[in-house]
C-alpha cells in the first residue's frame, strides 16, 4: 500500500483511541507471539499483573489449609504419643512434619514442572508459564525461575516483582528474565483454535480467489488482521468505518472490482488468499 494510504488508516486508528483513550488503556494488553509445530504464529496475551498476583493469592491459600491441616494431625499424633509414652521425644513427629512441609516450599516449581507450566492458581486463572521462544519450559528453567521467588516475591513481598514485570515489555519478573520465560493468558488474542490451525489451507485444497494479493506485504497483511480482530472483539462504528475504508483501499489496490456485501469476509478471503499464496 501506499504510504499516504496508510497513514489515513493510522490517523482512523489515532482518532478513535484518542476519543476513547481509557477503554483502549484498558483493553489493549501487551502480547507475545508463540510459533507452532505447523509454523503458525499465534499471538497471545500476556498474563496481567493483576491476574498473577489473584493466581498466586489463590495458591497461599491452598497452602494455607494445606499447612493448618498437616499442623493440626500431627499436633494431635505427638499428643496422643506423648500422653501414652509411646515416644520419650517427638523427634519422629517432628522429622515427619518437616518432610510434610517440603511441597510447601517447592510448591510452584513442583507443580509447574508436572502441570506444564501452571499451578493451580494459575490453572483457575487461565495463565501459564512458557518460554519465550514458545512452547513448555524445561525442569532446569522451571527451577531457575523458581529460585528466585525469595527475591522476587518473599523478601521483597512481591514488590521486586511487580516493578519488573510493569517495566518488562514481556511482563517479566526476575526469575522469568533469567530463565527466559513469560507468563501467557492461555486464551489467544488472535482468536485462532486448535481447528483453525489444523485446517490451515494450502496449494492443493485450496482454490485462491484474488491471485494479485501477493502484490501487498506482510505489514499490509497485519494491518488487515489487527482490523478484523479489532472489528469482531469491538464492532462498534469508529471500527466499522476502518473495515470499510480498508476494503476500498485494498480493492484499488488489487484492481477488484466486484466486492462482497461483507466486508470482512472479503478481507478474510484476502488474507487466506496470501497466507496461502506465500507461506505454502
Amino acid at each position: 500500500m501506499r504510504k499516504e494510504e496508510l497513514k489515513k488508516i493510522d490517523k482512523t486508528h489515532f482518532f478513535y483511541f484518542k476519543k476513547y483513550s481509557f477503554l483502549y488503556l484498558a483493553s489493549e494488553m501487551k502480547t507475545t507471539e508463540i510459533v507452532t509445530a505447523h509454523n503458525v504464529i499465534i499471538q497471545y496475551q500476556l498474563a496481567p499483573i493483576s491476574s498473577r498476583a489473584l493466581a498466586l493469592l489463590l495458591d497461599l491459600v491452598i497452602l494455607f489449609f494445606y499447612i493448618t491441616i498437616c499442623t493440626t494431625l500431627f499436633t494431635t499424633l505427638a499428643a496422643g504419643f506423648a500422653t501414652n509414652k509411646l515416644l520419650d521425644s517427638g523427634e519422629v513427629i517432628y522429622t515427619a512434619f518437616t518432610l510434610f512441609m517440603l511441597p510447601v516450599f517447592f510448591y510452584s516449581f513442583i507443580m509447574e514442572a508436572f502441570f506444564g507450566g501452571q499451578s493451580i492458581g494459575k490453572i483457575a486463572l487461565g495463565i501459564r508459564v512458557v518460554k519465550v521462544s514458545g512452547g513448555t519450559p524445561s525442569m532446569g528453567e522451571l527451577f531457575l525461575r523458581w529460585s528466585f521467588r525469595l527475591i522476587d516475591i518473599l523478601f521483597s513481598v512481591g514488590s521486586i516483582a511487580a516493578l519488573s514485570a510493569s517495566s518488562s515489555d514481556k511482563m517479566q519478573r526476575l526469575g522469568d528474565v533469567i530463565a527466559n520465560t513469560c507468563v501467557i493468558k492461555l486464551k489467544s488474542t488472535s482468536q485462532y483454535s486448535i481447528k483453525d490451525i489444523l485446517t490451515i489451507k494450502n496449494k492443493e485444497n485450496y482454490e485462491t480467489k484474488y491471485p494479485q494479493v501477493v502484490q501487498l506485504s506482510d505489514e499490509d497483511m497485519l494491518l488487515v488482521k489487527n482490523s478484523i480482530d479489532r472489528f469482531r472483539s469491538r464492532p462498534n462504528k469508529q471500527h466499522k468505518k476502518l473495515i470499510t475504508e480498508l476494503t476500498k483501499i485494498v480493492s484499488e489496490k488489487l484492481n477488484i472490482t466486484t466486492i462482497p456485501n461483507n466486508k470482512v469476509t472479503f478481507l478474510k478471503t484476502i488474507l487466506q488468499d496470501y497466507i496461502v499464496l506465500t507461506r505454502s
